[in-house]
Parts: structure tokens; C-alpha cells; sequence
């Protein structure tokens, strides 16, 4: 990736609780961007359970880490001691700015924030990577707490750095006009190109098996297309139950997989499917794109940034439209390449890692 012209450098602070899937991605790939253009970049950051047992290898040398246990759920104690550490280790570090990731880090750096102010304070930013309260398999109540949480918080001065139009707009909508589209990107050159399969048909997803990701969608897909020549893929692990849903489906499980074998699964499929129950702006759909496979999604937040109607794939409001249209590129393999070919050409175009770190130091006010 080629280095983009800033400002001098800057002490930069990334917070984020959620270390793993697609937050730990961006936060990675923003990190050794800006230590490469010679940033000074310390992450303060919990582990979870997706968290890789080799997430140090993702970053570069010159990050410094500081471990910091945030739950996920709240929890006034556990919180309390959380934000009373993170307030020290701010004022240690004294940042120019401070980038927080994901609802809890928000909810922490923000509240932390009112104590940190003056001429000397850092500039505040909050990605969120898929708002809370559009949540909808939380139900109603969850959604309603969770939604007047962020209006409370979105009082307390900072700017939002939404990962896609659609979460932009809604961030717009019920929080705040102080927002910034900054696309989430992947590193183009590093996803290897999907050649396609000749004598079957290989449908799939890589993430996490979590209700986020819908598996049991995904399941009756599978279910309604068992015919000869097909096969369902779904790289990744997580919650036992939906994996026993997706097997008894006939869809094979990779389990737990590092990045690489990740990718090597991605480049072995001939369609990407994504179920999700909501969204930021979907990595693995965007690497899909850029390994040449055409995109079937759900119609929500971020993965309608991504498809574009029977350009690059096509986006299904329920398990009926998944398979009509599974069912024409199954049949059409001239198809299948040539949405292929478009959903490449549109990553390429829109989602390289330049145009995310440039629109992400115009956000800091280093460009």
C-alpha cells in the first residue's frame, strides 16, 4: 500500500472491546497503515472468546498494546473499573487523537471524555461497526434500551465515523449530524482470485456461526437446494447449536480457521452468500468482491452499500429470493462469471485501504 502524505505525526489510540471478526480486521488494517506513515499507535483493548490466538501476528511491530478487561454486556462494577483504567492510561499517553470502536469502547471513551478536556484534549471519534439498537433478532425492548443508551450518549461531544453510507444515514437519523463516512476496505492485492469449480457448484460464507450472521437462514437455504452438483461451505465456528443446525442442513463446517485458510476457502467458492441479521459494512463481503464471486445478501444496513441488483449479485428480503436466484446462477455459469468479474471491478474501484486511510486522516484532521 502506498504511503499517503499527513501532517506530522500524531499519538493515536484505538479502543475497542469487540477484538475479533471484522472490527479486529479494520482496526489492524487502520493501525499498521498509520504506524507505517509513522503514527504513533497504542491499542487498548480487551479479548473475546472469536479473538485469534495469533492476533498479535496481524499487526506490525511498532503497535503498542495494552490489555484492558471490558464485558460486553453492562455491568456497573466491571465497567466502573474498566473506565476508571482507561481514564488513567489516557492521561498517560496524552493522545492527539482517540479512535473508540464498537458500542462498549464508545460507551467507555465517551463517558471518560468529560473528564478529559481542554486545550490539550485529544479529538474524540467513535466508529460503532454496526449499530446496537438495528439489531433486530434482539427484539424490540433490547433495540429500545439500546437506542436510548446512544441518544445519551450522543450528547457528549464527538465525531461518528459511520463504515458506510446506509449506517451514516441512520446514525444521522436517530444520533447525530456529527458523522463521517469513512468505507471500510480490505487489502485488495493479499485475496486470492476464486477460478471456479467444473463439475459442481460451491455456495458459501466465512464468519463467525453467530446470530448476527443468521446460520439458521443460511440452514434452509441449504435445505431447499440438496440437488446433485451442489455443495454449502461454511468457513468458521461459533455457537454449537446453530452448527448442528447447518450440518443436519448438509452444509460442511470448516471450524476455527486462520486468516490465509480463510481466504483459501473464499477463492475455492463459486457464489458468496451473506444471511445476516444486520450489518456495518461486511468485510467478508467486500473480500468476496474482490476474489472475482458474485454476492447474494440480505437487504440491511451495509450489505446494501455492497450489492448492487444484477450488477455484482443481488439482494434477497427472505430464504425465497436466496434460492430463485441461487437457482439461476447455479444453471448459468456465464452468469456467475460475469456478476464475478463486475463485483471485483466495483471493490477495486471502491474499497482499497488508500481510500479508506485518506478519508480516514481527512476525518482526523491530518491530511
Amino acid at each position: 500500500m502506498s504511503l499517503i502524505p499527513v501532517k506530522p505525526a500524531a499519538k493515536i489510540v484505538h479502543i475497542v472491546e469487540a477484538f475479533g471478526a471484522g472490527t479486529l480486521s479494520m482496526v489492524s488494517a487502520m493501525a499498521n497503515a498509520q504506524a507505517k506513515d509513522g503514527h504513533s499507535i497504542t491499542i487498548i483493548h480487551s479479548i473475546r472468546e472469536e479473538t485469534p490466538d495469533n492476533w498479535r501476528a496481524l499487526f506490525v511491530d511498532a503497535i503498542r498494546f495494552i490489555q484492558l478487561p471490558m464485558v460486553r454486556a453492562i455491568n456497573p462494577a466491571a465497567d466502573w473499573r474498566a473506565g476508571r483504567a482507561l481514564y488513567h492510561w489516557l492521561r498517560e499517553l496524552k493522545p492527539d487523537v482517540v479512535h473508540m470502536h464498537s458500542s462498549k469502547a464508545g460507551a467507555l471513551g465517551r463517558i471518560v471524555s468529560l473528564f478529559i478536556r481542554g486545550r490539550s484534549a485529544p479529538k474524540w471519534f467513535f466508529s460503532p461497526h454496526g449499530l446496537s439498537f438495528l439489531q433486530r433478532a434482539e427484539g424490540r425492548l433490547k433495540n429500545t434500551i439500546f437506542l436510548t443508551v446512544e441518544k445519551i450518549l450522543s450528547e457528549i461531544s464527538c465525531t461518528f465515523i459511520a463504515c458506510s453510507p446506509s449506517e451514516g444515514a441512520e446514525i444521522c437519523r436517530h444520533l447525530s449530524n456529527n458523522v463521517v463516512v469513512v468505507n471500510n476496505a480490505v487489502d485488495l492485492a493479499a485475496i486470492p482470485a476464486a477460478s471456479g469449480n467444473q463439475d459442481i457448484v460451491r455456495i458459501g460464507t466465512v464468519g463467525r456461526v453467530t446470530l448476527a450472521r443468521n446460520p439458521e437462514l443460511f440452514a434452509e437455504i441449504a435445505g431447499q437446494l440438496t440437488q446433485p452438483g451442489v455443495e454449502f461451505l461454511w468457513t468458521g465456528g461459533g455457537d454449537a447449536h446453530s452448527e448442528k443446525t447447518l450440518a443436519k442442513a448438509g452444509v460442511r463446517l470448516t471450524g476455527w480457521t486462520d486468516r490465509s485458510q480463510a481466504l483459501q476457502h473464499l477463492a475455492s467458492l463459486d457464489i458468496y452468500i451473506q444471511t445476516s441479521r444486520w450489518e456495518g459494512l461486511p468485510v467478508a463481503v467486500i473480500e468476496a468482491m474482490a476474489a472475482g464471486l458474485p454476492v447474494l445478501a440480505t437487504n440491511v444496513v451495509g450489505n446494501k452499500d455492497l450489492v448492487i441488483d444484477g450488477e455484482n449479485g443481488y439482494l434477497c428480503e427472505n430464504s425465497a429470493d436466496f434460492v430463485k436466484y441461487l437457482n439461476i446462477l447455479i444453471e448459468d455459469r456465464l452468469s456467475r462469471q460475469k456478476l464475478g468479474a463486475q463485483a471485483k471491478t466495483f471493490a477495486e474501484q471502491h474499497y482499497s485501504l488508500d481510500k479508506m486511510m485518506a478519508s480516514l486522516y481527512r476525518a482526523y484532521g491530518l491530511s
